[in-house]
C-alpha cells in the first residue's frame, strides 16, 4: 500500500519491484519529495501504518539515499555504553542502555559515510556563529561506565572519530554501581514472585522477566519521582526484601577508573563533569546543587588535566534542572547537555538537546533517527 503511494508521488522514479533497493528517480527534487513522504509517514504517530513504511524504506534503500539527500540540522548523540554482549541476560541490559559493540559499529560506519562527525566542544562554538552546520554530529557517552575506554572508544579510534565522556566522578575507581543499575541486578537475581512498592505503593508480581521489567520501571519512576527518598536506601529496602544481599560486580556495571579517564584524554576525547553521585539536581538545596556540580568538574581537572565546558546534566529532562541549577552552570561552563530530545540549537544552550540512539529495536535505526531530526 504504502510502496504504491510512494510510487505514485515519485512518478516512475521509484522501481518499486527492484528487490535491490535502488532508486532510479529523475532528479533529486522527486526523490526529496517522495523520501519526505516516507519520513513524515513514519514520524507522525502512524502505528498501524510505521511498521510497513519502515519495512519498505529499508527493502527500498530509501533510507541510505534520503541521508543523502535530506540535510539534517546539528545533533548531539547520547550513548551510556557499548557492551561485547550480543544479547541482555535476562533483565541486564534488556532496556538497551548498553548496545551491541557491532551495532555501534554500524552507528559509525553510517556516520562515517553520510554524516560529519566533529568534537562537541566544536559543535557547540559553531552554534553561534552562522555556520553552516548541516550534517553535523557530536557523539556523547554519560556516566562514566568502564566499557566506554575498554569497548567504545577503541571502535570511535578506529573510525577516527571524536566523543565527549562526562563521567560521574564518585564512582570513577570504585566497586559502587548507580542505584538504577543495582536495581536491575536485584530483580533480575531475585526468586522471590512479588513486591511490596515502597511507600505504600501497592504491590507487583514478578514471576515473569515481563514482570519485572514492569516493576524496575515503575520503581524507577516512583524513586526519582520523589524528593524526599535517598534512591540507595530505597534500593537497600527493596533487595532486602527480595533476599539479595550481593551487588553487582564487573560486567558492564562496572565504571572505569582514573588511569583509563585520562587514557581518553589523552587519546583526544573531551572528558567532562556529570555530579558526583548522579542526583536530579532539582531535588537538591542550592548549597548540595554547588557541590554536585563543582567537586565533579573540580575531580575531573585534578585527575585529567582537562575538563569539558559543557556540563552534562545527570536525568537530564527540563524538570531535573531549573533555572537556578543553569546559573549555577553559567559561573563554570560554556553550556550544558539535556536528555530532551531534539536537534542542538543556540537557544538551548543551557539544555542542548540530543538525541539517544539506544534502546530496545532502537539500536539499529539510527537512520530514522537521523532523517526525522528537523
Amino acid at each position: 500500500m504504502h510502496r504504491c503511494r510512494l510510487a505514485r508521488v515519485a512518478g516512475r522514479g521509484w522501481a518499486a519491484g527492484d528487490r535491490t533497493g535502488i532508486l532510479l528517480g529523475r532528479d533529486d527534487s522527486t526523490l526529496r519529495e517522495a523520501l519526505s513522504l516516507l519520513v513524515r509517514r513514519q514520524g507522525g504517530g502512524d502505528m498501524r501504518h510505521g511498521g510497513l513504511v519502515l519495512d519498505a524504506g529499508m527493502k527500498l534503500g530509501a533510507l541510505r539515499l534520503g541521508l543523502r539527500l535530506l540535510r539534517s540540522p546539528p545533533l548531539i548523540l547520547m550513548y551510556h555504553g557499548v557492551t561485547r554482549s550480543a544479547r541482555p541476560d535476562g533483565l541486564r541490559n534488556l532496556d538497551g542502555k548498553h548496545m551491541p559493540q557491532d551495532i555501534f559499529a554500524s552507528h559509525l560506519r553510517l556516520l562515517a559515510k553520510y554524516r560529519r562527525v566533529v568534537p562537541l566542544q566544536t559543535l557547540v562554538d559553531g552554534l553561534g556563529t552562522g555556520e553552516d552546520m548541516r550534517d553535523w554530529v557530536a557523539i556523547t557517552f554519560d556516566d562514566g561506565y568502564e566499557n566506554n575506554a575498554s569497548v567504545a572508544a577503541p571502535l570511535l579510534a578506529d573510525f577516527n572519530m571524536s566523543a565527549a565522556f562526562f563521567l560521574t566522578t564518585g564512582f570513577i575507581g570504585t566497586d559502587r554501581c548507580m542505584w538504577t543499575d543495582r536495581l536491575e541486578w536485584v530483580l533480575d537475581l531475585t526468586q522471590r514472585t512479588e513486591l511490596k512498592l515502597p511507600g505504600g505503593g501497592g504491590q507487583l508480581s514478578i514471576v515473569s522477566l515481563e514482570d519485572k521489567s514492569r516493576a524496575l520501571a515503575r520503581l524507577k519512576t516512583l524513586i526519582k519521582g520523589n524528593r524526599t527518598w535517598r534512591p540507595e536506601e530505597i534500593v537497600d529496602v527493596v533487595a532486602d526484601q527480595l533476599g539479595v544481599s550481593a551487588s553487582p560486580a564487573g560486567s558492564d556495571y562496572r565504571f572505569m577508573d582514573w588511569d583509563q579517564a585520562r587514557s581518553l584524554a589523552q587519546g583526544g576525547f573531551e572528558v567532562g563533569a556529570h555530579t558526583v553521585t548522579h542526583p536530579i539536581l532539582a531535588h537538591l538545596s542550592p548549597e548540595a546543587a554547588r557541590a554536585e556540580i563543582f567537586d565533579s568538574r573540580d575531580a575531573v581537572w585534578r585527575e585529567v588535566g582537562q575538563c569539558s565546558p559543557t556540563f552534562c546534566y545527570p536525568n537530564g529532562k527540563s524538570s531535573d534542572f531549573n533555572a537556578e541549577i543553569q546559573a549555577l552552570c553559567h559561573q563554570e561552563f560554556r553550556s550544558a547537555l539535556s536528555t530532551e530530545r531534539g536537534h542542538a540549537a543556540l537557544q538551548d544552550l543551557w539544555g542542548l538537546k540530543r538525541l539517544c540512539p539506544a534502546g530496545p529495536g532502537k539500536g539499529e535505526n539510527l537512520e530514522w533517527l537521523l532523517l526525522r531530526a528537523r
